[in-house]
Order: structure tokens, then sequence, then C-alpha cells
């Protein structure tokens, strides 16, 4: 009888011990227990949104495009919609060639400074500012552009689930995830200004943290703070925002028609379109739409950056490398403020392209443009282009994107 209870008491100690080991390995999350045999869910957890309100910055363009060359006072009644600008003569370098290696050229010295990854998911070609992006701002990035199809809902929340818990472990891992998410959201709209319906400052990127035994995991998400919709005024679901992409794609089909001719000649024309359709938005009634690509070709109102964005989105349709700056601009009462533009490429080198500038507020009625004030900032080079504006390049303080180096002089 006692050699029957010993052998029942290891046996029992045997299974005890067995037992404890199968659950300290499914707590430290060695081995995973069926979750009705688990006892993680009887375990306290400690769950924090670590980035809840953490709004994204984006700059807010106040340049009025008053600048004392372009504040204007017509008295005459003639209007010219369009005007002729002096002949350039046309280089015989084979321009496609010398603008690709221009470009190259500049995206090898910006990928010399950032490490490469090759991404998880699909990205377009048009991804300038993309290639700047260090590997978790690339991340961000990409994730966010192959959902743009469910972000058009204004409600939908990416999850990125435990991509960056490694790097949420060390000291100042929220500081530089925090960073390469505004850098990457940034870096999505500088680079696709088709991406009009988004106001990324109703985005926020949430941490969670769930604390057991084995320690802390965090996960990301990027989505609205409660029921809220990140979608611009007046786009209220996914079917505003695809009726508006077909509107935008029709009168883009309208305005490629008009434009023919050598690259410059084809720049030149997009200038003057936008100067002749848009109107410069100096009320408040719509502000959020004049700062997208949407407010300039269908609203035909816009500030500096719906200017710059419509810009720079014609010339990606026909295969011209354009980029929208961003930067300073001094205006005609010596005011410095917010502004941005685009640098072109151009048989082979950079060149300046103040579009907002180039269409003055004119006063006291109708009035003609002369060609001196229509083309005062455009194609222009460093030597003329800095005296008024300044480029600036740092999104947060850690974070800074590079520009092209423009050309000394301007290409006429």
């Amino acid at each position: 009888m006692r050699r029957f209870s010993s052998f029942f008491l290891t046996v029992f100690a045997c299974l005890i011990i067995v037992v404890c080991m199968a659950i300290s390995l499914d707590l430290t999350g060695i081995v995973k227990l069926p979750e009705k045999l688990s006892l993680k869910k009887y375990l306290s957890k400690s769950i924090g949104t670590l980035g809840a309100g953490e709004e994204i910055y984006y700059p807010d363009y106040e340049a009025t495009g008053l600048s004392a060359e372009n504040k204007v006072t017509q008295d005459t009644n003639t209007v010219v919609p369009t005007t002729v600008v002096n002949e350039v003569q046309v280089q015989t370098i084979d321009t496609k060639k010398a603008e690709q290696e221009a470009l190259n050229k500049f995206l090898e010295e910006v990928n010399s400074s950032v490490e490469i990854v090759t991404p998880d998911y699909n990205v377009t070609d048009n991804s300038f500012f993309y290639t700047q992006l260090d590997n978790y701002g690339k991340i961000f990035y990409s994730r966010l552009y192959s959902n743009l199809d469910n972000l058009k809902t204004g409600t939908y929340s990416v999850d990125f689930g435990v991509t960056f818990n490694e790097l949420l472990q060390t000291s100042n891992g929220e500081t530089i995830l925090t960073n390469a998410f505004q850098l990457s959201i940034n870096a999505l709209l500088l680079d696709h200004p088709e991406i009009f319906y988004l106001d990324v400052t109703k985005m926020y990127m949430f941490t969670e943290s769930t604390t057991t035994f084995s320690g802390t995991t965090y996960r990301i998400s990027i989505g609205p703070d409660g029921n809220t919709s990140y979608l611009l005024p007046g786009f209220y679901s996914a079917e505003d925002v695809l009726m508006a992409e077909n509107n935008l794609k029709t009168q883009l089909s309208s305005i490629l028609t008009l434009i023919n001719g050598d690259t410059y000649e084809r720049i030149l024309q997009v200038h003057n379109y936008l100067i002749d359709n848009i109107t410069y938005d100096s009320s408040s009634s719509n502000i959020e739409a004049s700062h997208t690509l949407y407010g300039a070709l269908i609203n035909k109102i816009a500030v500096c950056d719906g200017y710059a964005k419509a810009f720079k989105y014609i010339l990606d349709n026909m295969g011209i490398s354009c980029v929208e700056i961003c930067g300073m601009a001094q205006n005609s009462t010596g005011v410095t403020e917010s502004h941005a533009w685009n640098d072109v490429l151009l048989d082979g080198k950079w060149y300046a392209v103040d579009v907002t500038w180039d269409d003055p507020i004119i006063i006291g009625g109708n009035g003609r443009l002369t060609n001196d004030l229509r083309y005062s900032y455009f194609l222009k080079g460093s030597d003329i282009f800095y005296t008024t504006h300044q480029e600036d390049g740092y999104i947060v303080s850690n974070g800074e994107f590079l520009y092209p180096e423009i050309s000394k002089d301007s290409y006429y």
C-alpha cells in the first residue's frame, strides 16, 4: 500500500511539473496552448494607446502670391487670355536622356545616405520623396499607399500589427517611429498629388501596448480618432471620392488635348493653362480644398499648394519630372510666409517654377498681363529665384527632405 502511494505521488508530482512547464512556456510565448487550456485570458493586461492624439503635421501654406513684381493695378479694359514668350533656342542634346541622367544622379545621392529596403507593398515610380525615407517611413508609406481604396472610406484603420515592436522596445523608439510616421505622410502626399481627399491632420498613429508575464508587446495602427472621418469636407464616402476621381481624370484628359510640342513648350502651356483657369483663393470659405489638386482643377480656385500640386499632376501624366517644393517666400510687404512651388527637369537641369506668383491679382478691373509679369518665376535659376524664395525641407525636428539643386542660371 505504501509503495502504491509513493508511486502515485511520484506520478502526480511529474504531472504537476509538466503542467507547470506547459503553462510557463505558454505564458512566455514559446509554445501556444489551446485557448480553453491557456491561462493567458485570466492574466491582467495593460493596454495603452501611446500614440492617440498624435496629430500629423502638414505645412500650412499662407503665401498670398502678392510679390513686389506681381501686385498689379491695371486701368485698361484689354484682356489678353494668352501670351507668347520670346522664342527659346532648343538645345540639340538628347533631352530625354539628359533628363533621366540628372534625375538618376540626384536619386543616387539621396540613396547613398538612406538605407534602402525593398518594400513589402508595391509603390509607383512616382516616388521622389519615398526614396528619402528611412526603413520605418517606407513601411508606413507603402502600406498606406497599398490601402488607398480602403482609406477612401474615411474611417478605415491600417493595421501594422507588431511590425515596429522591436523598435518600440528601445528607449527612443517612440520618437523615431513618430518622426518616421510624420515624414512618410508628407512624402506620400508630395509624391502623389492625386491623393486629394484625405485630411491627414485627422489621421492618428495609435500604439497599443499589451503587457503580460512575458513582457510588453506593441501594435501599431493608423486611423481616425473615434467615429470621425479623415476625408476632406465635401467628401462623405468612398463613392464621393470615386466620383471626384472620375471628374479629375476627365478634366486631365481635356487638358492634355490642349498640350503639344517639345518638353519646354508643354511645360509652358501647362503653366499658362493654370494661370488662365485658376483664381487664387483669398477667402477662407473652403480653404481645405484650395490646398488640393481637386480644388485647383475642378473648383478652379486654389492657394499656392493647390497650384503646385496641379502643375505636378499634369506634368507627371506627361512623363515630365516635377517636384513640389516647400519653403518660405517674402511677399510685397516684406513678410516671410510659408509657400509652395515646383522644381521641374528640363534639358538635363532643374529649374524653379512658381505658378502662383506668375498668376497675380489684377487690381482695378480687367487688365493686360505682360510677359514680364506672367513669367517672372518661370524656369528660373537660383541666382534670381532664391532672392525671394527659400527651400525648407524640415518636417520634423530630426527629419529633412532634400530637393534638387536647381540651375544657377535661368532657362532663358
